[in-house]
């Protein structure tokens, strides 16, 4: 056994046992997290420090808990959980200086606590607050934005699908994606710039439809207007005999 692999056992070891190291296992990998990453509770970056991705939010809910009452101890089934969280942690622990330093006895838990709570910032919480209300709260508030950014991706995928419509009887084929509404018609081919004002908004099939209206309708009053001033230049043109 190499002597660092004896540090993550003894790291193992001292975590199931002393609620103390335990937090401050928990704080100083939170510190890890760059600032980017702690403000937006997840893991962005690989650099092997900190926080995995998978366990982001939820041990910086507790972090954030811990740093707003140092003096309030996680107990029971909470306990339990962030000691099986934290488990897969305890080989970067044992890279740590601080950590070595108080396996060797050379450390005091309570500086950690307090460097780290005068260093880094966080959301002052309601005094009355609770490790699982709180816990509770934020798992709530991330599953409506969770269903909230699936639902705007669903509008955004929607929207990029090209979806396209043929018209039998009018002899009209439409294309539609994000950016165009393409027409083709027995006349000619027309391309709508879809980002215009006009056209930035669709929200389903009736008012693509309306659209397509309103536009053929347009199109064939100038079929109709070059068609009489056709008409009219060849009347002009003829020559009396």
């Amino acid at each position: 056994m190499t002597p660092k692999t004896q540090v993550r056992d003894h790291v193992l070891d001292l975590m199931k046992i002393d609620d103390l190291f335990l937090e401050a296992c928990l704080l100083m990998l939170f510190e890890q997290q760059t600032f980017e990453e702690r403000q937006i509770k997840n893991s962005v970056y690989r650099n092997s420090v900190g926080f995995n991705r998978s366990d982001a939010f939820l041990l910086s809910d507790y972090s954030i808990w811990k740093l707003n009452f140092p003096d309030r101890s996680i107990n029971g089934e909470l306990k339990t959980k962030l000691i099986k969280k934290l488990e897969k942690y305890a080989l970067q622990l044992s890279s740590y200086k601080e950590v070595v330093a108080v396996l060797d006895g050379l450390k005091d838990l309570k500086l950690i606590f307090t460097r780290i709570k005068n260093e880094i910032e966080v959301n002052k919480l309601d005094p009355t607050t609770s490790l699982e209300d709180y816990l509770n709260y934020k798992k709530k508030e991330r599953e409506v934005a969770q269903r909230e950014h699936a639902k705007k991706k669903r509008e955004e995928d929607r929207r990029k699908k090209v979806r396209l419509t043929h018209d039998v009887i009018k002899g009209i084929l439409i294309e539609i994606n994000l950016y165009t509404l393409k027409i083709k018609t027995i006349l000619e081919d027309f391309e709508v710039d879809l980002m215009f004002p006009k056209f930035s908004i669709l929200k389903g099939y009736k008012e693509e439809i309306n659209i397509l209206q309103e536009f053929m309708i347009d199109k064939r009053m100038l079929f109709y207007k070059r068609e009489d001033a056709l008409s009219e230049k060849r009347h002009h043109d003829i020559t009396p005999i």
